[in-house]
């Protein structure tokens, strides 16, 4: 019996917990959504193809916010790139080809910093409006 109320209190407490929160951003979709648990603000940028998306990362990454740029793994629809800030904080960015130029962009800083996310996801956005359509 008392596994049982164990696992309904636990239970109660990831429901109350584990919530996403939209936000605003400055992408075509004009809202992502970050994840409380994962860390993630994952949002779309529409119109632009991968590649481009691909680039306004880098540029984002290293030009705009100054962060190093330790790598980056290609995926079957996408790319994971991935940064050091200050202090040695983590930070990965997930790009993945959804269809036809939508792009779907999940960016993590440090496991969970949505402030810092959301710079990063706006930077992005920016860099491909600038970068144009192929």
């Amino acid at each position: 019996m008392k596994k049982y109320i164990f696992a309904l209190c636990l239970s109660v407490v990831f429901a109350f917990c584990g919530c996403s929160t939209n936000i605003a951003v400055e992408s075509s979709s004009k809202i992502a959504t970050y994840d409380d648990i994962t860390g993630e603000l994952k949002g779309t940028i529409d119109g632009y193809s991968i590649e481009n998306v691909f680039k306004a990362t880098n540029i984002a990454l290293e030009r705009d916010l100054k962060y190093f740029r330790v790598g980056q793994k290609q995926l079957e629809d996408g790319w994971k790139v991935y940064a050091r800030a200050e202090l040695d904080h983590e930070i990965v960015v997930v790009i993945r080809q959804k269809k036809v130029d939508v792009v779907s962009l999940a960016v993590s800083y440090d496991g969970g910093n949505l402030m810092k996310s959301q710079e990063i996801f706006n930077s992005i956005a920016r860099n491909v409006r600038a970068l144009g359509r192929n």
